[in-house]
């Protein structure tokens, strides 16, 4: 999706939702003219509406006002700690995790070392945008490798850099964990429990 309205926004949206305009207008509790003023940039919602969009669609404002938060800088371990957390927060992206960290006798070899890997599977039905995001991690790879290899200038890896991040613009949502007491709690791990073996 690449598109920077917020009309347009509301649409992906509302048919991500498979919701008619006036069914995702009820959803929202604004009045169905309201929904079809706003997704065709007729008219703006106020903060409050557009607030309440985010929070009932699970998304950020800075993606549905299209505001362009500062380029991300990694300082230090904890941003990239930060990233991981958010990534395996989201709701239509899946990690899996490999941690191989059990040695024999706790000794790294040539052939047993420790590690851990991530993988994103790009045919995954049940997250959606695993595909896209194994189309970026491909797109970031090579642009990465012409630039190391200077196949590439730094101002046109820049370019690439910048066409790559404007084009991929769909929305992540968050998951939604809901405060459970301790026994529904365990209850569900133990059904997890089950489901994993």
């Amino acid at each position: 999706m690449n598109s920077n309205t917020l009309g347009d926004k509301l649409q992906y949206l509302r048919k991500d939702m498979s919701m008619s305009q006036k069914n995702f207008a009820d959803f929202l509790g604004i009045p169905q003219p309201s929904l079809s003023a706003y997704e065709n940039n007729r008219n703006s919602p106020t903060v409050d509406v557009l607030i309440n969009i985010a929070n009932k669609c699970n998304i950020s404002l800075d993606w549905l006002c299209d505001i362009s938060s500062a380029k991300h800088t990694l300082s230090s371990l904890s941003d990239i700690a930060d990233v991981l957390y958010a990534l395996m927060e989201t709701e239509d992206i899946k990690l899996d995790i490999e941690i191989h960290d059990h040695l024999p006798n706790d000794e790294e070899t040539d052939d047993n070392k420790w590690y851990t890997s991530i993988t994103v599977y790009g045919n995954d039905p049940e997250n959606k945008l695993n595909a896209d995001l194994c189309k970026i991690i491909a797109k970031v790879e090579n642009d990465y490798m012409d630039l190391a290899s200077f196949a590439v200038s730094k101002e046109m890896y820049d370019i690439a850099k910048e066409k790559t991040i404007n084009y991929y613009t769909l929305p992540i949502r968050q998951k939604k964990f809901s405060e459970l007491s301790r026994e529904e709690r365990l209850k569900k791990h133990m059904e997890y429990l089950k489901k994993e073996n």
